[in-house]
């Protein structure tokens, strides 16, 4: 077209008609020029690689492929010798028949008498007489470094088709490349190493790409675009010259030669000549990927096809090896579009079909489709049944026809009447014309010049003969413009040995000379089918276009799906790099590395820790886990000039939205495994396969409905179609798992907002992370720092779901929070109110098992408060102070997710300067009724008098300036604790603030917190359980104050000691009475009816308007500046959190109205101890005890083969006697005792013998009978140590054996149960710890256990049919009682002595002969903290998260905190040992149980079997320079009351001499202590005045017998 528009400028119109007409018919002339300039090049090529071969086989250089091929023959005569001498190589038989097969081969199909059937012979005959290499050899590229090979695998793959030389290992098949030095070999070379001909093809190869490829380089090609200018009037001629056999694969295996010989080996980025070649080669097969699918094509099809597998058979070793990776994954997707799109056709040629009936193309698309996934995935090609299709008789038929120059394409004569009437449709004129091309065919007649009038008949007869001549020789070899030539003098490889005469006639020059001589001739401007071109030329050149955009858009798909596969393949190796590093730091961890390195990564020169976020049941973050990736931050205090780590932006905001929530954190990702425990192995693979593929979009999603809160689950009315534009995301791969909503969305972390999709599918919940933006910014980096830094999808079982709270983000209700059953939550931004409706009702619609129906109901915090009865449930004291805000704060939208909306907690002391701290003086508290900015009389004064003052007509009056709690505040309180280091950096810019303004001392920021006009912030809830905020743990340089102090550790007041007794007196003081009684106030100002309006300003507590819900829209802020401004403000500010009450809040009942509460911890002095009478018949003396509201379980100490007695009782009922509880002997009877009446008649049979049932079991000797029994709250017992090294749940009214689980390879030493039994720990000689769950009995099943119970005892199942059914029935629909394990905990090195567990810390603690105490996570199993030093006999941990550790070679009990922090220790005296400890109910207490040591070793010796063996006993020796020991002189035997927090004791039960402890049992409410003894007794300590309160309110309640139940309620 440029040339066109160049010959025609300045010309009349009929002038510039004729020039542009001239100009793009040259155009033409000149492209037919390339292509036979090119097919001349590959001529030279192959003739020069011929006579190289030639040259090359009297060396007789072997092909490394005769060694491995089975099929050995010598080529039949009719080779020419060069042919002949190039195949044969080194494979001729040791039998040297022409054509034989080897001796060898034969053998292998010999039957077992060594007969050789008639099929195999029939096989074995065609074989032979299959197609010669020579016939075929010139359709392929055989010439390069791939020459022999091509002819040695033709003849094997020929053979495999008739089902010979095929191995019968077809796993090990591999491809026909014999390797680098091999084919270099056959190369001639230059000085420089080079192929001679590389230059050559290079030039050739460029020169096609002008021609094809636009000049973006994207495959625009074929004349449309830059590359070649050929013009719009010359598309016809250009498209059917590409399209005719010859040219087309000619320009195909010039490219693939090109691309070939180009790649040597090396894995390298692919480079811009690559990238090229890929596109080149996609715009050479576009004809034949845009052609309409039709018989007549079928051919070339096939052609190609056969073409490029060879390369992609040959470019793999016989070892399976991908020897030119780069070459295999630029041709295979290409290759693939071919297949994909001729499927149809080319599956139907049924003679593909090898020996054994496979045809490989009989697949579907996607199977067709994932061999382009990666180039691994692209060996499946290498098998037997592709490698014998493509050389089979079919594909050998039009390798010969394509080589000797006649194809169906070309074979048929041109059309006699050209003529086409114009009202035919262009397709139909079209195809009429491609039937009839050979190349450009033109009149018999010289361009602008007149044929002479045939004078007489006999000359018009002369005249049509030599035009039918014409015809006919046009449609054998090609036009007579140019391609005439290139075929007559290139038909050596392409014609029959009848041609060569012809050949004789032709050489190059003349060839060249007519080219040129065509091409020149001046070009008639006449029509095309003898009409105007032009009054057809555009609607033709739209279906070009069109023809083209599909090639490009096919040939884009393709790359997208290669795209796919390398993401799969990043994903992948991404998680090996995870697992390989996770592993490692799990060795180290462990001590399990053994080597040079071993010490020195053991014990590092720098330890960093960060806050894990893993939440207690009081939403409590007590642990820290080890920072990997921790900094000290050098160079970022404020006052640090000289050295700076970070690029600093002078421009940077000190505090902006972007900066809270969407500024990348360098930090390490959890990697948790989000699916819970419930989620298995397979169902992460599944969600890992289906991450790359792409959802089709949401089918529905939910109506909005008219009320924002109003939920409507049990419709479905409210779905519809969703218009918006959603993200490619996870793809349901179970049949009935369905898509139910997708939405964009993003993830709200503390350090991140990461962009991505909200799904909700009929399983799961399902956040697909938007990579694509940190894949660009880090497309220039390694890809290790890359996967590192790339964030993970999530997935969650929607059973797993357990609460759902609506959110404000930025003070707009667009965000969800979810809470899981493992207690992970999450926050996720919608943008809108109706994307957030949309998402909740889709969640609720999907009925989560384990989701709550209040959440259901309603989502207003208001309504939540008073559904969820947490307000009257704290005025009875059910919950304390902290759970309690905890949950307001929950309510109100606070959330550890979201900085700028962090949970708030009040100032609780106003002593800051005390030596010691009266937590019984109110003067010690804060006044709770008033806000912190009213504390102070002055300053309020000064803030009334700004709030009177102030006017104006936009901003509403406040009090405040400030909020009392912001982002800046929760970094100011939570600095020295990453990630919240990290991120207070990023927020200042850089730089750490100012070290004077930065939190240093407790005392002044009070101070300053009463006297600062700017400063009237609360506290977090870190302060009350955390001392890691208070200390330098990462010793980071926070920088010097102006008096020259180093900023570290915070001061604390005179009356706290540590950090940890400051947050222990700290929690005290929050607990306390007054505290109690007087939170409610505090509650009115931050949550209730004081939060707004009237009361608020009555109350001094008006903040400025931008931090209150509802006074600014952000959505209908039109201007994107302003906008923006307005969200740095909110978080700049903070947020006030919403509105729970509109009335005043209850008021907590006085403690001593609390009967619930009335522990024997509490009042400890007014217990008294009270025998069971006939201990005989209690089954005494105990291993075990468990108090339940009416029932005792005792099971002797004849563990695991134990005796198992139920007794029912009545605690804190009086008998009547002078005892304050009931108690009934009893043994395994059917049905429940009952109430007092059946109490008080006494046992049924009194003289009857009382003999309890006893467990069957095996028992192993040395192990503890105490430490391997544990009873459920469902009155089971699970017993461990037995030869089989199970563990077994037994019932408690029979002693027969429910359950048996095995996981174990040494026997259980020890096991604990969690407070609510729902997990269990074992401990064993193999030194590994299992965690199991426990599920709750169901009612079906204990009534069914219960019945099988009487009678005999034997248990046998009813005999009658229905009732055999409906057992069979119920045994099937029973779920398993002991899960697991779930958990493999490993570290410890010798046996486990100790073991316990606490669901509610989600903390497992555990210790063994010679290893430290080691803490594990329930969640992840992963080892939190190990107490390095810390040898231990006997473990136990507090709800409050103190370890208690007993030591019994040094007799020394000490507490520590989760993070390892010795709390206190005490010595008891040598002739003294514990034997069980209990802890309360609060955990700040415990009870111990001090036996005499001589009595003490007959069921504790195994504690001290290895003691002397152990090396880790210098904790204690060094760690006595800085803790006082206390020393514990109670007498033996005795129980002990301790205060955990300081090892002190506040109280001692004394019991008689000879009645030592064997077992210590509290009642769930703590009011009640059993004592089972060595002489058999067993003693009940409790407050006699207890009971008669309880009885007393029981009357009031009615009478029901069930002990303090109704009182809790």
């Amino acid at each position: 077209m440029a040339a066109a528009g160049v010959a025609s400028e300045g010309l009349s119109p009929d002038a510039a008609k004729a020039e542009a007409e001239n100009a793009t018919h040259l155009s033409v002339a000149l492209v037919e020029n390339v292509i036979v300039i090119l097919m001349l090049v590959e001529d030279h090529i192959r003739s020069q690689c011929k006579q190289s071969s030639s040259s090359r086989a009297a060396d007789g250089s072997p092909s490394p492929l005769s060694l491995f091929y089975p099929v050995h023959y010598n080529l039949t005569s009719s080779f020419t010798s060069s042919e002949s001498t190039d195949v044969r190589g080194d494979r001729t038989s040791a039998s040297s028949n022409s054509g034989g097969v080897s001796l060898d081969v034969l053998s292998l199909m010999a039957d077992a008498n060594g007969q050789i059937s008639a099929a195999v012979i029939e096989k074995l005959a065609a074989a032979a007489a299959a197609d010669p290499y020579e016939s075929v050899s010139s359709a392929f590229v055989s010439y390069g470094s791939c020459a022999k090979d091509l002819a040695i695998g033709w003849k094997y793959r020929s053979r495999l088709w008739y089902g010979v030389g095929l191995s019968s290992n077809t796993a090990s098949f591999g491809g026909g490349g014999s390797g680098w030095e091999f084919w270099k070999s056959l190369l001639d070379k230059d000085d420089n190493g080079n192929w001679l001909e590389l230059p050559l093809v290079k030039k050739s190869v460029a020169m096609l790409q002008a021609l094809l490829l636009d000049e973006s380089g994207k495959g625009g090609g074929l004349g449309i675009g830059g590359g070649s200018g050929t013009g719009m009037g010359a598309m016809t001629a250009l498209y059917q010259l590409l399209d005719s056999d010859q040219p087309f694969l000619c320009m195909l295996r010039m490219v693939l030669l090109s691309m070939r010989e180009d790649d040597d080996g090396i894995d390298s980025k692919m480079s811009e000549e690559r990238k090229l070649q890929s596109a080149l080669l996609w715009s050479v097969l576009s004809p034949i990927l845009n052609m309409p699918i039709s018989d007549a094509k079928k051919q070339r099809v096939l052609v190609a096809c056969c073409v490029i597998y060879s390369e992609v058979y040959h470019a793999v070793s016989i070892d399976r090896k991908i020897l030119r990776k780069k070459y295999v994954e630029a041709i295979i997707p290409p290759f693939i579009a071919v297949l994909r799109r001729w499927r149809p056709l080319l599956a139907g040629i049924h003679e593909l079909a090898a020996a054994d009936g496979l045809n490989p193309l009989t697949v579907e698309d996607h199977e067709l489709a994932a061999y382009a996934e990666s180039v691994e995935a692209s060996l499946d090609l290498i098998s037997p049944v592709w490698a014998a299709a493509f050389a089979s008789p079919p594909a050998a038929l039009a390798l010969s026809m394509i080589a000797a120059g006649t194809s169906d394409s070309e074979n048929h004569a041109p059309s006699t009447n050209p003529q086409l009437r114009r009202e035919t449709s262009l397709l139909e004129r079209k195809q009429a014309r491609l039937q009839t091309f050979s190349s450009f065919q033109k009149p018999s007649t010289i361009p602008n010049k007149t044929p002479p009038i045939p004078k007489n008949k006999a000359a018009a007869k002369d005249a049509a003969l030599a035009a039918a001549r014409d015809v006919q020789r046009f449609s054998r070899i090609g036009s007579g413009r140019g391609l005439s030539a290139v075929a007559m003098a290139t038909s050596t490889q392409r014609r029959t040995a009848g041609d060569m005469e012809r050949v004789q006639r032709w050489n190059i020059t003349e060839a060249m000379g007519v080219a040129w001589m065509e091409c020149l001739q001046p070009v008639d401007t006449k029509s095309i089918y003898e009409k105007d071109f032009n009054a057809l030329s555009y609607k033709f050149i739209a279906v070009l276009v069109a023809s083209f955009a599909l090639a490009r858009n096919m040939q884009r798909s393709e790359m997208d799906r290669h795209v796919r596969a390398c993401i799969i393949s990043r994903h992948r190796i991404s998680i090996g790099i995870h697992a390989w590093r996770k592993l490692i730091r799990q060795l180290i961890e462990m001590r399990s590395l053994f080597g040079p390195f071993a010490d020195y990564l053991y014990n590092p020169y720098r330890v960093f820790w960060k806050l894990d976020f893993m939440e207690s049941s009081s939403r409590m973050r007590r642990c820290m886990r080890r920072n990997y990736r921790g900094s000290d931050h050098l160079g970022s205090a404020a006052n640090y000039e000289d050295y700076s780590r970070e690029n600093n932006d002078p421009s940077t905001r000190v505090l902006s939205a972007e900066a809270i929530t969407v500024e990348g954190i360098n930090e390490e990702e959890e990697h948790i495994e989000t699916e819970n425990l419930d989620l298995t192995v397979d169902d992460i693979g599944d969600e890992i396969e289906n991450q790359p593929k792409f959802s089709k979009g949401a089918e529905k999603t939910l109506q909005n409905s008219s009320d924002s809160n109003g939920i409507q689950p049990e419709s479905d009315e409210g779905i519809v179609q969703s218009s918006s534009a959603f993200a490619p995301g996870y793809v349901p791969s179970e049949l009935d798992e369905r898509i139910v909503i997708e939405l964009p969305s993003t993830m709200v972390q503390p350090l991140r907002v990461v962009q991505g999709t909200f799904q909700v599918t009929s399983r799961r919940i399902n956040f697909i992370v938007d990579n694509n933006e940190t894949s660009t910014m880090m497309d220039g980096l390694k890809f290790g720092y890359e996967t590192r830094d790339q964030e993970k999808n999530h997935s969650w079982l929607i059973s797993t779901l357990h609460q759902i709270y609506s959110r404000r983000y930025l003070l707009r209700r667009s965000a969800l929070e979810i809470f899981m059953v493992d207690r992970s939550n999450f926050f996720f931004d919608f943008g809108s109110r109706d994307g957030r409706r949309n998402a909740y009702q889709a969640i609720v619609h999907a009925r989560p098992l384990y989701l709550n129906n209040i959440y259901l109901a309603t989502q207003r915090p208001g309504l939540l408060l008073k559904r969820t009865q947490l307000m009257e449930r704290w005025a009875r004291w059910e919950i304390s102070n902290f759970e309690y805000l905890m949950q307001l704060n929950t309510l109100a939208g606070r959330s550890y997710n979201d900085i700028t909306q962090y949970p708030v907690f009040p100032w609780i002391l106003s002593d800051y300067s005390s030596k010691s701290l009266d937590l019984s003086n109110p003067s010690s508290y804060r006044d709770l009724s008033k806000p912190i900015g009213a504390l102070n009389p002055d300053r309020l004064k000064k803030f009334q008098e700004r709030y009177s003052s102030f006017d104006d007509p936009v901003i509403p009056k406040f009090h405040y300036g400030s909020h009392y709690s912001s982002a800046g505040t929760v970094l100011y309180y939570l600095i020295r604790v990453e990630p919240f280091t990290t991120l207070a950096i990023k927020l200042q810019g850089g730089k750490f603030d100012h070290a004077d303004r930065m939190f240093s001392d407790i005392s002044a920021t009070w101070n300053g917190v009463l006297e600062d006009m700017s400063d009237v912030k609360e506290l977090v809830p870190e302060l009350f359980y955390l001392p890691e905020v208070l200390t330098n743990e990462n010793s980071i340089d926070f920088g010097t104050t102006q008096l020259g102090g180093k900023l570290d550790t915070v001061k604390l007041p005179a009356w706290a000691e540590n950090p940890v007794d400051f947050v222990h007196k700290h929690r005290m003081a929050l607990e306390s009475e007054y505290v109690s009684s007087h939170l409610h106030e505090w509650i009115d100002l931050i949550f209730g009816y004081k939060q707004r309006g009237k009361e608020a300003i009555a109350a001094n507590n008006v903040f400025f308007y931008i931090t209150y819900e509802g006074t600014v829209d952000i959505d209908k802020i039109s201007d994107p500046v302003q906008q923006h401004a307005t969200q740095d403000q909110i978080a700049y500010f903070g947020q006030t959190p919403s509105q729970l009450l509109t009335i005043p809040h209850l008021k907590k009942k006085p403690l001593s109205e609390v009967l619930h509460l009335q522990t024997i911890f509490r009042n400890p002095k007014a217990i008294k101890s009270y025998a069971i009478p006939s201990p005989e018949q209690c089954n005494l003396p105990a291993a075990a005890i468990h108090a339940s509201s009416d029932t005792v379980v005792v099971v002797d100490l004849n563990a695991p083969a134990a005796h198992v007695a139920q007794h029912k009782w009545q605690p804190n009922t009086p008998d009547g006697q002078g005892t304050p509880f009931l108690f009934h002997h009893g043994k395994a009877t059917s049905g429940s005792a009952g109430g007092i009446i059946r109490m008080l008649k006494g046992p049924a049979g009194t003289g009857e013998e009382w003999q309890y049932p006893q467990a069957l079991a095996f028992p192993v000797s040395g192990i503890r009978s105490q430490a391997i029994v544990s009873i459920t709250c469902d009155k089971e017992i699970i017993t461990g140590g037995h030869a089989d090294n199970s563990i077994r749940l037994i019932s408690s009214d029979g002693a027969k054996t429910l359950e048996t689980a095995y996981a174990h390879c040494a026997p259980v030493t020890c096991l604990g149960l969690s407070p609510n039994s729902d997990y269990l720990v074992t401990g064993s000689r193999d030194t590994t710890v299992l965690l199991w769950r426990i599920h709750r009995a169901l009612a079906s099943h204990s009534s069914v256990t219960s019945e099988s119970s009487t009678g005999n005892g034997t248990g046998m199942r009813p005999s009658t049919g229905s009732s055999s059914s409906s057992h069979l029935l119920m045994e099937k629909n029973r779920r398993r009682r002991i899960e697991g394990p779930i958990q493999v905990l490993r570290g410890h090195h010798s046996e486990i002595l100790s073991c316990c567990v606490n669901s509610g810390l989600r903390m497992v603690v555990s210790c063994s002969h010679s290893s430290d105490v080691l803490l594990h996570s329930i969640r992840e199993g992963r080892l939190v903290r190990r107490l390095d030093g810390v040898l231990a006999h006997a473990v136990s941990l507090s709800s409050e998260g103190i370890v208690v550790v007993w030591n019994e070679s040094k007799h020394i009990i000490s507490t520590f905190t989760l993070n390892g922090v010795l709390i206190a220790k005490s010595e008891l005296p040598f002739s003294s040992s514990i034997c069980c400890m209990e802890i309360s109910l609060d955990g700040w207490s415990a009870l111990i149980g001090i036996n005499s040591q001589e009595n003490g070793r007959a069921y504790n010796s195994s504690w001290n079997s290895q003691s002397s063996k152990s090396g880790n006993e210098d904790f204690y020796s060094d760690s006595e320079e800085t803790h006082d020991t206390n020393r514990i002189n109670a007498p033996s035997p005795s129980i002990c009351f301790l205060d955990l927090h300081t090892l002190e004791v506040f109280h001692v039960l004394k019991l008689r001499e000879g009645q030592d402890i064997t077992a210590l049992a509290l009642n769930k409410d703590n009011t009640n202590l059993l004592v089972s003894t060595w002489d058999k007794q067993l003693i009940v300590f409790t407050d006699p005045t207890l009971s008669l309160k309880v009885v007393d309110q029981m009357l009031k309640l009615g009478w029901e017998g069930d002990g303090l139940k109704h009182l809790i309620k």
